[in-house]
């Protein structure tokens, strides 16, 4: 097996190199047909000369080496070797299969642009401002008029300004946010008690006992219903003679037990989702699925303010995943994205194909973790610890 095209020319230069490294990652909802050649050419000419670029170009350089690497060992595998590894791996996704678990429904919430939008609730003359959290050498997040200029999450804010002059740059405030936090974590209790923050603005919950137990609720207690002049304050408190208007009621009644409705779990997400909306007049998203791999995919998919629901069965999951780019599944960054493209990866369907090659390319955690991302599967268990609720720590 030769190197092929995938070898890296050693006539490239590392600033062609470092172009690529340094490009805009629109990988994030919001930033869906931007002008990539337009805002790639900003980046660079802002970026030159600056600790930021010294960084990345130094990163880009380790990168390719490790890439020239693996290209020379790929290049001593012998096909007996290959067809041994595709073996191995056949058996293993069979054992895999064994296990796949269909019967979990786990749900992947994830706050909108959620620093950017606490500062927009707070200072309602941003909300039509392109802005963004954070400081001149690095953004915390950003807001979607920002995003269409190319503005996103981990981008020095210098560079920032030099895509849109007119970018309003708030300074981060933690505890304003983890004060948020707390009070959307308090809804997500009361669906999953043992609910997993993954950080201030995103968590996975295990809905499954919620909705069996929601079967034997009396309909009362399943409706959810506010005063829409003071959406900040919670369920409404009604007294005796004291009657609601229709747009005072939830969107979604849950009228039907889950036994009853072909969609119960996205309505009772749904409800979930006008609750966090109404106590803190903030958006979230979310994703449904039988594991946190998928939930965490699918809760990108309609941003913002949105949901997606992946239906439980083998077939769909596959489906789902057949097209999907790498770099959307959670563990496969960007330097395991360029080096799974010098192989000749860059979608779900390629990881099943190439697989016997990636076991021997890379470490064993790494294989495994895309054989189960190549197979659809994911965690169906939330740890159930307590101080998993306890406020995390950013920076």
């Amino acid at each position: 097996m030769g190197l092929g095209s995938c070898k890296i020319k050693k006539s490239e230069s590392y600033n062609d190199n470092i172009k690529i490294s340094m490009a805009l990652n629109d990988n994030k909802a919001g930033m869906e047909g931007l002008d990539r050649e337009k805002i790639n050419k900003i980046i660079m000419e802002s970026s030159k000369g600056s600790r930021f670029y010294e960084n990345e170009l130094k990163r880009e350089q380790q990168v390719n080496q490790r890439i020239e690497k693996m290209m020379l060992q790929k290049a001593q595998i012998t096909e007996h070797q290959l067809n041994k590894a595709q073996a191995q791996v056949e058996r293993m996704a069979a054992e895999l299969e064994k296990g796949r678990d269909l019967s979990r429904l786990i749900v992947h919430v994830d706050m909108d642009a959620f620093y950017a939008a606490v500062e927009m609730r707070d200072c309602p003359e941003l909300k039509d401002k392109p802005m963004a959290v954070g400081s001149m050498s690095m953004l915390s997040t950003s807001n979607y008029h920002a995003r269409k200029y190319g503005v996103r999450a981990a981008m020095p804010g210098f560079i920032a300004k030099k895509l849109c002059p007119n970018l309003v740059i708030v300074p981060t405030n933690f505890d304003k946010y983890r004060a948020v936090s707390g009070e959307i974590r308090e809804i997500f209790a009361d669906y999953d008690p043992h609910f997993q923050p993954m950080s201030l603005d995103e968590a996975y919950l295990d809905f499954t006992d919620h909705l069996e137990q929601r079967q034997s609720w009396p309909e009362s207690s399943r409706t959810h219903n506010y005063h829409a002049n003071n959406s900040a304050s919670g369920r409404t408190e009604l007294h005796q003679n004291e009657t609601l208007e229709p747009k005072d009621f939830s969107p979604v009644l849950f009228e039907d037990s889950p036994s009853s409705s072909p969609d119960s779990e996205g309505e009772a997400v749904r409800e979930m989702r006008f609750r966090i909306e109404q106590k803190t007049m903030l958006t979230a998203s979310a994703g449904i699925a039988p594991n946190t791999m998928l939930a965490k995919v699918c809760s990108d998919k309609n941003k913002p303010n949105g949901q997606y629901r992946l239906p439980p069965t083998r077939e769909a999951v596959m489906d789902f995943i057949q097209n999907l780019p790498v770099r959307k599944v959670c563990g496969i960054g960007k330097v395991s994205e360029k080096m799974l493209s010098a192989l000749g990866v860059s979608s779900c369907s390629d990881l099943s194909q190439q697989m016997g090659l990636l076991s021997l390319m890379f470490s064993e955690t790494a294989w495994h973790h895309f054989m189960q991302v190549s197979l659809g599967l994911g965690s169906t268990y939330i740890p159930r610890h307590e101080e998993r609720k306890s406020m995390s720590t950013e920076r």
